[in-house]
């Protein structure tokens, strides 16, 4: 790889985890600069300002998500313990991906969010989730279930524990909770419509 290619590499690839670990608000030229062992003239010479560059870890991420979904679509034969498994091969994107939920009220975060939730929904998971639960069909419902989940989920995920076991363990605690709100009266009046008077 030519040094100007391999220089930019060093960047994305130190970026992408400092995003991951500690947020985008807390990105800092200096300290990847130092980390790097590069020059913040390189930096500049690389993306010419710090949008430009949270843009290329934003494509990093969608790419390292095509090659979850792909391994997911090939490897996962059931919701549990399969995809918390394959997600434990994959601890920096899946902390990308909490920092992009976190960060929500940025709306290419939340536009990037809603993007992976989506593909690897449709790559495989919402198959299998489908199955675990014994839900006859796939439809929008399925799918906005999931993702209720899934936002329940990351707002619970501990960063520090993402052994297959912790994070299976908080998605059953979820799952359970919210099939058991399905099943209540209360959801059955909320399905009948607006209350009255």
């Amino acid at each position: 790889m030519p040094k100007t290619k391999e220089s930019k590499q060093k960047w994305i690839e130190k970026g992408y985890e400092h995003f991951a670990l500690y947020g985008p608000s807390n990105l800092s030229v200096n300290k990847l600069s130092k980390e790097i062992e590069s020059s913040r003239a390189s930096f500049y010479h690389h993306f010419g300002d710090v949008e430009v560059f949270i843009e290329a870890l934003l494509d990093m991420h969608w790419e390292l998500i095509q090659e979850f979904n792909s391994n997911g679509a090939l490897e996962c034969k059931n919701l549990f313990p399969d995809l918390y498994l394959l997600l434990g091969q994959y601890p920096i994107p899946l902390k990308f991906t909490r920092q992009l939920f976190l960060s929500r009220n940025n709306p290419a975060y939340n536009f990037l969010f809603m993007k992976v939730y989506s593909a690897s929904a449709n790559a495989f998971v919402l198959k299998l989730f489908a199955e675990q639960f014994g839900l006859h069909y796939i439809n929008q419902g399925t799918y906005d279930l999931w993702l209720t989940v899934g936002e329940a989920w990351y707002s619970r995920l501990d960063p520090d524990n993402l052994s297959a076991i912790k994070m299976q363990g908080l998605a059953e605690e979820i799952m359970n909770s919210v099939l058991k709100f399905m099943s209540s009266d209360l959801y059955s009046k909320m399905e009948e419509g607006p209350l009255k008077n």
